[in-house]
């Protein structure tokens, strides 16, 4: 008589479960930013923004703008610190700014080490010396002063503990709230994370060191806590390539990639972001090098050369590190609303003067927001007085078919050429432009056009219509973000926000098609599945699932 192990066809079923992604769904990362309600980190400090210089003496300003002295992981070498120009400086760092109640409040714990002194401000107080390993009452948005640091033993690896990992800190890097939040998601959109816009990020020792003392830097974070987060969630990366990085930043970076991301992990591979986009500086900056290498046209048609040089140059150099290539989605993005660009792009992709090794592609990506007008519709139809949310909310829904010509115009171009369709950004788009902006009536109505309840029915026509017709990876923007007068982009307001309405959308019209059992859920999840015979005789065994009446596994 063979006996089965009940466990062994959990797992087996648990792994045919996994499989079953219908909707596929990546998320934009919002940025790491002290002001931000995602928290990522269970140390705050990594979340915290980079030194404000001040006077010593409490004079002057809130922010000096003097550039204090740093070492490798971003301490000052010494404070008080003297130019002997501007008065004495210290420097303050703020954490978990003006988010209001999404701040988490309790006992915080301190650690600081070297020799010097510390205060904290605001939603928290007290002088400590250091180094100091103490417990600190939270009540809301706060700093931190370094206000004495010795030259000889400066002060340095300053932690400060969310309540709930004081104790387990060190074996856990990212919060049960951010991780939970990632698990409904496929492909993870790091744009914002790696300070993408505007990165003035050329060399390799350009980026962020793992040890730097914050993770809310200049130049973004650092790839290693990418690399851990992937590893850990078995969720795919998609990166953007800084537009100024020369070929040795490239090389490490495939490396690196290749040496430490797992091999079942995906790399979605960008140049840059909306480098088509005036907007951003990264467009200019672009054009300028393609004057330098001669590509004739104007500056847009410049642009677009390059980012059809550079993305080949990119690729080519990942293809030869990577010993699977398979594992890499190479992609061009383009416009939505202008599918010619799109076709433009990938023509000056497949010249061989762009792209000499001719390297090939995956996806076009594009962002098919909806919404545009809305907002500045309103103002030049004079009713921002008059108007009511439901009647915005008719005018985002009308908005939806101009969208979903975005979407099958680009199809178009990209089954010309065979390649996938795929977004890089989505969703809704109500935001003012130019000096509507600062209507603060239409804010205010705008905000709530996106917590109204209609918005989850959009949504879920929204998503229904992508996944029906076109069923790729779409990369929604973004994950959480307070509102304001410059859009309502995150898909919940802060951490705790299960019900916006944005968020039920992609509850109950894309995560509902997927089916996603995390490690805890096993667990809690045994008595649920059922196996029959056992022990059995001939080695057959049936698995049925409580939770999938439609699933029944046959063993041998």
């Amino acid at each position: 008589m063979q006996k089965v192990k009940i466990i062994f066809g959990l797992l087996f079923l648990i792994s045919q479960l996994n499989a079953q992604i219908e909707r596929p769904m990546g998320i934009n990362f919002t940025g790491v930013v002290d002001y931000s309600t995602e928290l990522v980190f269970t140390d705050a400090f990594k979340q915290s923004r980079e030194w404000t210089s001040f006077n010593a003496d409490a004079s002057g300003p809130w922010d000096t703008e003097v550039d204090i002295p740093l070492n490798a992981n971003g301490y000052p070498l010494e404070i008080p610190y003297d130019n002997g120009v501007n008065p004495p400086q210290m420097v303050k760092a703020l954490m978990l700014w003006d988010i209001e109640d999404a701040v988490p409040v309790g006992m915080y714990r301190l650690m600081v080490a070297g020799t010097g002194t510390v205060t904290l401000r605001y939603g928290a107080s007290g002088t400590y010396q250091c180094p100091v390993d103490t417990l600190v009452e939270v009540t809301g948005s706060l700093f931190l002063e370094i206000n004495m640091s010795d030259a000889a033993d400066p002060i340095n690896d300053i932690k400060f503990i969310y309540p709930e990992y004081v104790n387990t800190y060190d074996t856990q890097t990212f919060t049960d709230e951010f991780l939970s939040f990632t698990e409904d998601f496929q492909v993870f959109r790091f744009m914002d994370w790696l300070s993408t816009n505007g990165s003035a990020v050329s060399t390799w020792s350009d980026r962020t060191p793992v040890t730097n003392y914050t993770q809310a830097a200049t130049n973004g974070v650092a790839w290693e806590y990418i690399i851990e987060l992937c590893n850990l969630t078995k969720k795919d990366a998609w990166i953007n390539i800084p537009h100024l990085a020369d070929d040795n930043y490239i090389q490490q970076l495939a490396n690196l990639l290749q040496n430490n991301l797992d091999n079942d992990v995906k790399i979605y591979l960008e140049y840059s972001n909306e480098l088509w986009n005036g907007a951003f500086v990264q467009n200019y900056e672009v054009a300028d090098l393609a004057n330098s290498l001669g590509y004739t046209g104007q500056p847009w048609e410049q642009t677009w050369k390059y980012t059809a040089k550079r993305s080949a140059d990119i690729f080519k150099i990942f293809e030869d590190v990577f010993t699977d290539d398979s594992r890499l989605v190479k992609i061009m993005p383009s416009q939505a609303a202008n599918s010619w660009i799109t076709n433009q792009l990938i023509t000056y992709f497949n010249d061989p003067t762009y792209n000499p090794n001719q390297v090939t592609l995956d996806a076009v990506a594009i962002a098919p927001y909806f919404g545009y007008s809305v907002a500045d519709q309103i103002v030049s139809d004079g009713v921002v007085n008059s108007i009511t949310v439901p009647e915005i909310m008719t005018l985002i829904q009308d908005a939806l078919a101009e969208s979903y010509t975005f979407m099958s115009d680009n199809k178009t171009v990209a089954d010309d050429y065979n390649l996938r369709l795929i977004t890089y950004e989505g969703g809704q788009h109500i935001v003012a432009t130019g000096s509507n902006v600062n209507n603060d009536l239409l804010t205010e109505k705008l905000i709530a056009a996106n917590r109204h309840p209609d918005m989850e029915g959009i949504y879920c026509e929204y998503f229904n219509h992508w996944y029906v017709n076109y069923g790729d990876v779409f990369a929604y923007f973004s994950s959480h973000a307070r509102p304001s007068k410059y859009g309502s982009w995150g898909v919940k307001e802060n951490m705790q926000d299960v019900n916006h309405p944005k968020y039920l959308g992609l509850k109950n019209c894309v995560f509902s098609y997927n089916t996603i059992i995390s490690s805890a859920e096993e667990l809690n999840q045994k008595d649920h599945f059922s196996v029959f015979p056992n022990p059995t005789d001939d080695g057959q065994i049936f698995i049925k699932s409580d939770l999938d009446k439609n699933v029944k596994i046959m063993l041998h």
